[in-house]
């Protein structure tokens, strides 16, 4: 670690899909920031760690102390940080020349390797903390839709964008991926309005109608 804080991709939940560059990271870190279940994982113990909850402002504040301590923090993310990630208000509040990025496997790529897919035009968006202002309208060039999304209010707003592309459209809900409650399943909208899904789902929408990927 040369810069003062390392942000590590620590990929989409199975250890197998860390990379050694930040299994590296983190073993040289003296402090550790993250969600609970990744600092029970990956933080060493006797080492400081700063729990990252709903109060981020807090925990860039614990951050910042560390660093003015001389100390090398490692912020731990799910899946890559350039996606959906907590790096965002880590680079803005430190600034890129104070922090180093380690990519990670995301769920998303994950994903469409278990679909067999090409992702170059695919259009991601996250319904996961809040719903996006997006219709089926300024959609309607998008060959294939992959959202993330994880609770009840979501999974309606997906339903109901689903509906407005058409029935023939494919509905693939993933879940779980990589944890040994992984699961994958093709469904229609009634089907997709009765499942209780995981806090880790993506759902993907490929029309039939528009070109193949």
């Amino acid at each position: 670690m040369t810069k003062k804080i390392t942000i590590v991709g620590c990929g989409p939940g199975a250890p197998d899909y860390m990379t050694e560059a930040g299994l590296k990271a983190i073993a040289s870190a003296d402090a550790y920031a993250g969600v609970t279940q990744l600092l029970k994982r990956y933080a060493s113990e006797g080492k400081p760690q700063i729990p990252l909850a709903s109060d981020i402002e807090e925990a860039l504040q614990a951050i910042a102390a560390c660093v003015a301590e001389g100390k090398r923090v490692a912020v731990l993310v799910s899946g890559d940080p350039g996606l959906c990630s907590l790096a965002t208000p880590v680079i803005q509040r430190f600034g890129l020349p104070a922090c180093d990025v380690i990519p990670g496997i995301s769920s998303v790529q994950l994903l469409f390797a278990r679909l067999g897919l090409d992702w170059m035009e695919a259009r991601i968006i996250s319904a996961h903390k809040s719903l996006p202002s997006l219709s089926a309208t300024e959609l309607e060039n998008v060959k294939t839709l992959v959202i993330l999304c994880g609770h009840h209010v979501s999974q309606q707003w997906v339903i109901e964008l689903y509906l407005s592309w058409g029935k023939a459209d494919k509905l693939i809900v993933c879940q779980d991926l990589s944890l040994p409650t992984e699961r994958i399943d093709e469904v229609d909208g009634e089907m997709f309005s009765k499942m209780e899904l995981s806090s880790r789902t993506i759902v993907v929408i490929k029309s039939s109608s528009r070109e193949e990927v």
